[in-house]
This record gives structure tokens, sequence and C-alpha cells, in this order.
């Protein structure tokens, strides 16, 4: 038999004839195929033949060529053999004829590189590696190994109610009991599925009728008959919930160890598991109070461990395992144990909320006639923590006069005002280039590294394209395309051909940077400016950019712009209008910069715009209320009666401001490529596919001095950020917009609010950090913001819970800076129906208003708390009215 015979029947796709081919050879016969096998599956990969039947063919032949297991595995592992309906016999037959020990060997090392393999969901015919390893680890009678991949395979299998020809031996159908009762793969793998990315299979198979044939409650079962080994998938459900993870992921685990119904002895013996469960997830930390207070009950929980639960309990925000703790504890004192519980009572007086604080108070009143001595004494020192207003009752209780240090008046602590960060020097070096991008493309791009990147290639390919091409050959992977600094180096160096390129730039609809990429106006511009690199690194180099930042937040220097247009009048070279235009942007000046000494069109333009000061800063306002449309935002308005109702979504996306930014037509515009970015605002809704997903420190760095027009080409993004399922991420640059120049009007304070009511914690936070550098400069409204904010919230924009817990992180360094907000918001909330929420609120503004010593009745808050009730709102509303007096 040749070569050419073999090679023929594999091309044909006649997967029998070439198996009866192999199976002929010796092993030597087979391992001289090799080379030609190899060719051949590269010549297939990418033709037409990729779906055919001659890469089965060409599995089955090259599965059993390989005579030593490594390469067998390798071979049968491929993704290129991941092919639909292929028949299995011909293989099967080959792989059955191999010797025990050769298809052990390839059973296990198929296992293990299933654990590396990404998860791929494939159809149920396909010949995955996974079932070729099951049926040579039946044929070689060798255990199933430990290894995540096989376990996710084998419930994905398992899982599937269809029948598999090879699987004969298993009842087939939806009865996932029968056939894991069956499986002789099941004592051993079953325990393991806490080991593997197992949660899509734990909520199947989904031909179940109910949950009881479903993961959780059959691997019970089994657990129950003693088919698998109880203790052990106890024990690993424990330790896979203390080890962490995503929410779903987290309770999809919780399910199946609830579904064990751990007795008290199992959850003895898993209490320091259940102890580290109160620390996570609200859920699981719920499961593990209330199981550790089974415990306790059963008398199987230590005094030490009570304190300790109780400890971690204290600690976190949710006000229902606060109550239920403290109902625990009430039960442990009720039973006899007074001075075990309220030990760990007393560690509640220092909580946050003081609903849970008087809750604390009330179960030591329930046993407090017997406390005395040096339990009394701690009880009296842990009094010290309690909010003001229950230092009547403490007094009452413990007979001694509690004086709170939060009595005194604490001044704000606001920062340095910002100050202009020098640029680094430029990259002067193509070593130097490849150090920043090898930086920039292993983490997400920001505006100091992009300008310099920028500038770098340019200079790097007018003074050495090949040096630079032979610096950045080891930084440059397949993937950089897919980032856009990525891609400007491949067009500086060549990876990207040059023809590619120009005809990209120079056809109508090419583009070197996607149309997904920008959206709207700033991203827009930015594409622009990211074309006319390209075009120039490819066509027309030039020395530097004009446009990179003097500052890192994106200034240019007037007279550095000046001394690098006279290099190029120098040069005769010809400004980008473009990176000319961005760099007008980043300057302002008053005509003494030297620019009247230029002699080329752009120089006389440039002394013209430092002349007229740049582009004039302008202060936002909202359009006028009244008009509800779609596609008009307008906020600071409300809804009219006449007025169609608005859907929760609607309502979200409304309080955008539509603003007209007139520069495109002033005299001194630099050219029509600002038309994009000074023209009429859009807000932007849907989230840009640059790297980091979202606007970035680029987009702030556009216009360095008007804070106005960059809040507001954000603001879409920012509504995102606070909106029921928030974006990630926007709020992050409103610190920069504190950085920036100009006048803090209506865009800037309708963004700041939106900020107030961002949805993820480190959002809230970098939005606490701006409000404190405009404070620190002087240019925050708090009345302004106040008003912005009742706004949003009476859009539904945002949330009342939200931005209580934004205006509680502001009140720590700056509670006169809180106060002042909170004294136009408070009122304006209580005049009208108070959200949900509302009474987060008002207590913020109870600590507030003691730690500012502010004072003097408002009326709303007056009127609120001499309502009846019990409610949380009118207990902080008769809190506040106490404290701001008659």
């Amino acid at each position: 038999m040749s070569t050419e015979d073999l090679v023929t029947a594999i091309r044909e796709a006649r997967t029998p004839l070439a198996a009866a081919l192999v199976e002929r050879m010796t092993d030597a016969e087979r391992r001289a195929e090799l080379p030609r096998l190899k060719q051949l599956r590269r010549e297939l990969r990418d033709s037409d033949h990729s779906r055919g039947g001659a890469v089965t063919a060409l599995l089955v032949v090259g599965a059993v060529c390989h005579t030593a297991p490594s390469g067998a595995a390798d071979w049968i592992g491929g993704r290129d053999f991941e092919v639909r309906a292929w028949d299995q016999r011909p293989l099967l037959a080959l792989l059955n004829a191999r010797p025990a020990a050769w298809q052990r060997d390839v059973a296990l090392r198929l296992a293990r590189a299933l654990s590396a393999r990404p998860a791929d969901p494939i159809g149920w015919d396909s010949a995955t590696p996974y079932q070729i390893a099951e049926h040579l680890l039946r044929r070689s009678d060798t255990p199933p190994p430990a290894e995540p991949g096989l376990v996710l395979e084998w419930m994905r299998d398992r899982g599937n109610p269809e029948p598999r020809r090879w699987r004969d031996q298993l009842p087939p159908g939806p009865d996932l009991y029968a056939r894991l009762r069956a499986d002789g793969f099941t004592p051993v793998l079953a325990p393991l599925v806490f080991d593997a990315d197992t949660v899509q299979q734990l909520s199947g198979p989904w031909a179940a009728k109910d949950s009881e044939q479903r993961w959780p409650a059959v691997l019970a079962r089994l657990a129950a008959e003693g088919v698998i080994d109880r203790p052990a998938l106890l024990g690993r459900g424990f330790a896979r919930l203390v080890r962490g993870g995503g929410q779903g992921e987290l309770r999809t685990h919780l399910g199946v160890v609830r579904a064990l119904e751990p007795s008290s002895a199992e959850l003895a013996d898993n209490r320091r598991a259940l102890l580290a469960l109160l620390d996570g997830d609200s859920v699981l930390a719920g499961y593990a109070l209330e199981s550790l207070a089974a415990l306790d009950a059963a008398g199987l929980l230590g005094e030490e461990e009570l304190a300790e639960a109780a400890g971690v309990v204290w600690a976190r925000p949710e006000k229902k395992l606060v109550r239920a703790q403290l109902g625990w504890l009430d039960r442990v004192a009720a039973g006899g144990r007074e001075g075990e519980a309220l030990r760990a009572v007393a560690g509640c007086f220092g909580h946050p909320d003081r609903q849970l604080q008087g809750q604390a108070l009330k179960v030591v009143k329930r046993h407090v006639r017997v406390v005395e001595g040096e339990l009394l004494t701690e009880l009296r020192v842990a009094a010290l923590l309690l909010d003001p207003v229950h230092a009547a009752l403490a007094a009452e209780l413990l007979g001694v006069e509690v004086e709170l240090a939060g009595e005194v008046v604490v001044a704000d602590r606001l920062p340095e005002p910002p100050r202009p960060v020098p640029m680094p020097a430029p990259l002067a070096t193509p070593a130097e280039v490849a150090e920043e991008l090898a930086a920039a493309l292993a983490a997400p791009e920001e505006s100091v590294a992009f300008e310099l990147l920028l500038d770098g290639l340019v200079r790097q390919v007018w003074t050495d394209r090949d040096a630079l091409a032979a610096a950045l050959a080891p930084v440059l992977r397949p993937d950089s395309e897919w980032q856009v600094l990525g891609r400007l180096a491949g067009v500086a160096t060549g990876a990207i051909p040059t023809p590619r390129v120009l005809n990209a730039l120079q056809s109508r609809r090419g583009r070197i940077f996607g149309h997904w990429e920008f959206r709207g106006p700033v991203g827009e511009f930015l594409a622009a400016r990211l074309h006319e690199t390209a075009w120039r690194l490819t066509a027309d180099p030039v020395p530097f950019l004009l446009a990179t930042p003097s500052w890192c937040h994106g200034a240019l220097d007037a007279r550095e712009l000046v001394d690098r247009l006279a290099r190029y009048e120098e040069l005769g070279v010809q400004p980008g209008p473009v990176d000319f235009a961005q760099a007008l942007l980043r300057t302002v000046g008053d005509g003494s910069e030297g620019a009247e000494a230029l002699t080329s069109p752009a120089g006389r333009q440039l002394a013209a715009w430092l002349r007229g000061g740049g582009l004039p800063r302008r202060s936002s306002t909202p359009v006028p209320p009244g008009t509800w449309k779609l596609g008009v935002r307008c906020p600071g308005s409300r809804r009219s009666a006449e007025q169609p109702e608005l859907s929760a979504h609607e309502r979200e996306r409304l309080a955008i401001p539509a603003l007209d930014i007139p520069g495109a037509t002033d005299a001194n515009t630099p050219s029509e490529a600002l038309l994009a970015l000074l023209g009429p605002a859009e807000p932007f809704f849907r989230r840009s596919a640059v790297e980091d997903s979202a606007p970035s420190a680029r987009w702030t760095a556009q216009l360095p001095h008007h804070r106005e027009e960059s809040a507001l080409r954000i603001t879409g993004q920012l509504a995102e950020s606070a909106a029921t399922t928030p974006v990630r991420g926007t709020p992050q640059l409103l610190p920069l917009l504190a950085e920036a120049g100009g006048p803090c009007g209506f865009a800037v304070h309708q963004a700041l609010a939106y900020g107030l009511g961002a949805g993820h914690a480190e959002d809230r936070s970098a939005t606490v950090d701006a409000l404190l550098s405009f404070a620190a400069q002087r240019q925050l409204d708090p009345a302004a913001l106040a008003r912005e904010t009742l706004e949003l919230l009476a859009l539904g924009a945002v949330k009342p819970n939200r931005l209580a817990a934004t205006l509680a992180e502001l009140a720590d360094p700056a509670p006169g800076l809180t106060w002042s907000i909170l004294a136009v918001l408070v009122p304006g909330l209580l005049d009208g129906p108070p959200p949900r929420g509302a009474a987060d609120l008002v207590a913020v503004a109870v600590d507030a208003a003691r730690r500012s010593g502010a004072r003097g009745p408002i009326d709303a808050v007056t009127r609120t708390a001499a309502r009846k009730g019990s409610t949380k709102l009118l207990t902080e509303a008769r809190n506040l009215a106490a404290l701001l007096g008659d």
C-alpha cells in the first residue's frame, strides 16, 4: 500500500477504507505516515473540506498512527476534529485493537487535557475527546481520574436524555437517577461536582419535569443510599462555598448543600465553614446564621463561637441578618445564658443603623435585671458607641449618663485643589516605545499612555521605521490588532500591510478603526485622530504630533504649541487638520505666546486663536420644561398632566441635557474637524467597544479647559451607571472633570447628581472624590446639586438607597458639605410622597447635621415629625427635628 492510496482515501472521505488500510500496517509503517498526515491536516484546516468527511477520516487514521500515547492524545484532542455526525465504528475498532496500557495512557492524558480545554458547547453527536476518553477508560478497566474537566463533561453527557451509540449500557431517557445509579463512574466523579465549573449542569437536565429529577435532588438521593460518599460530598460542598465566587455560582452550589439536608452532627463537623460563610454572600450568610443557631439550640456551639458569629454579623450592612442575630441572642438570654448573650449584643451598639441600635437596647432591656458586676461595666463602655438619640434609654437601663463624642462639631476635611501634573518626556527610542506599548496592551489604556504612544510611534517612524519594527516585533501579539494601540503599532511597523491601510483610508467606507468602536461626537473625533495618524504613519510621516498634551489632564501649553508649529514651518511639514484641531482645543492664551512670528496659514490661525483666548468657555443651562418627546432629553422638567405615562426604561433615559454648544459656528473655530465634537450634543446610550468598553480619560482630555462640554458628553453613560442594572466605570471620570478648567454649570452638576446614584460602590467613591475636589476649588453649588438630584429622584433616574450610601461616605470627611446638600434635598423629599428609601437619606441628614453643628428648624421636617406612626422615616424625622431645635 502506498502513501498516496491512504491520502486519497482521506481526501475522498472514505473513512472505512482509510481505517482498513491503516489496520494492516505495522507500528513502524504507521509512524512513517505521520509527516504526510500532519501536512494534510494543515491543508484541510482552512479548506472547504474542513467541515466534511475528510477531517473525520483524518481523525480516525491519525489517532492510531501515533503509536505513542502522548501523540495520540494530542491528535484526538485537537480542535480541528470537532465535527458533527461522524461514524465512530472505524475509530473504535482501531482503538480497541491497541494495547491496554496504550489505551489507559491515552485516556488519562485526554482527561487531563479536558481541564485545560476552554468550554465550547458542541452538538451531542460530536466526537469530543471526553467520549473517546470514557470509551478507553472503560475498555482498559481504568477508574476515572479526579479531573475537573472530566467531571464537567461527564455531567454534560449524563444529563443528556438522548441515547448514545456507545453508551448503551446506561438507561436512556430523562431519568437521571436511574442513569447515575447504574453508572460505575458515579461513585468516583459525583463527589467532585463542586471542583469544576458545573453550575449550568447542576441546574439541569432541562428534560427533567420537576426539581426532584435534577442534579441536586438526585445527588442527595444517591448519597442517602450510599452510592455516593455523603461526608466527602458534603465536605467538598462547604469547602466550595467558602472558596467564594460569583453570586449565581455560589447560590447554585448552596442548593446542592441544602438538598443534602445536613444533620446537626454534620453541621457541627463543618462549623468553621459556617462561620466563614457569615462574611460572604448574603444568601450564604443567612443559611450559615440559620445553621449556627440550630447548632446552638442543640448545644453544639461554644461561647466563643457564638461571640465570633455575632461579631461578624454586626459588621454586615444587611438589616435582616442583624435582626436575625439579635433574635438568636434574645433566645439565648431567655434560656438562662444572659451574660453570654448580652456581651454579644453589646457589639451591636456601634452599628451605623440607629434602629438596629434601638433593637439591641430592647434585648438588653428584657434581660437587664440580671446584669451586674463586670458585665454591667462592659455594657456601659459599649454604650459609648450608641447614637445620642439612645443616650436617655441607655442611662435608664445601665444607670449611667452616656455622653457621646458625636456631639462635637467636626470641620470639613477638603483636599488641596488639584494642580496640573506634567506629562512624561516624549518616548525617545524604539525601546521606550516597545516598553510603553507592552504595558498598554497588558492593561486598559488611559490618556497619558495613549498620547505618549501616539506621539512616540510618529516620532520613531519619522526617525527609523525599521528600528521601530524590530523593537516592537516581540511585543505585538496575534491578538494585538483587537486593541487600538496594537492596531496602530501594526500600521507603524508594517505588520498590517500598507496596501490594506491605504485602501481602507482612501475608501469611502473603509476604516482601520471600525465603525462600531467609536460612537457619538467624542468617539468620532477620536476615530478621526486615529485615522489621520494612521495616514501619517503610512504615507506622510511627520516628526511629532502637535496635539500631545503638556499636562496629564490634557491641556497643552500655548508656547509649546507655537514652538512645535514653528518646527513644522522650518521642515515644510503641513499640520494634519484633526491633529491641529485637537491641539487648538487643548490650548488657551492671551496672544503673548509668540505666534505672531509664524508665517504659515496654520500659524496665522493659531495666532488668531490665542488672541481670542481659545474656545470660549460657556456654562450650560437645561432645556426649558414642557417638551417631552422621544429624542429630546429635557432635564429639570416634570411630566404634565396631559403627557403620557412613561415606562421605567424611558424615565431612566430622560434627564439628559440636549444642549447646543455653538462653537462650530464661531469665527475662531479651527476647522471642520470640530463639527462632530462641538455641534449639538446627543447622549450615547450604547457603550463603546474599545478595550475599556466605556468612556475613558481620553474623552475628558479632548476638552481640558471646558468641563461643561465634557460633562455633557458623558451624561448618557452616567445615566446608565445609575440605572436599575448599572453599567460600571463612567463615574470614575468625574474626578478628571474636577481637574479640568472652565465653569461648573448645569451639565457638571447633573453629572455629579448621576454619580451620587451610581450602582457600584467604587463609582460612588469616585463621585465623593470629585465632590470634595470641586468643593475645595469653590466650584460646587450644593443647592443646585440638591435640586438636580431631586429632579432625577422624581424621574426614577437615581435611587434613594444608593444616594444615601454616597452621601454617608461624603459625610465622613465633609459633614458640613453633606448637610448643605441634604438641607435642600430632605425638605424636597418630605414635601411630597416620599420615595422608598427616603428614611435612609433622613438618617444620613441626622448624622451630618449633628457633626456639622447645624441648627434651625425646617418646616417639612417639623411637619413630618409631628405625624403619627413608628416607621423608620418618622423616627428619623423626629430625631432630625429634635436636633435642629425650634
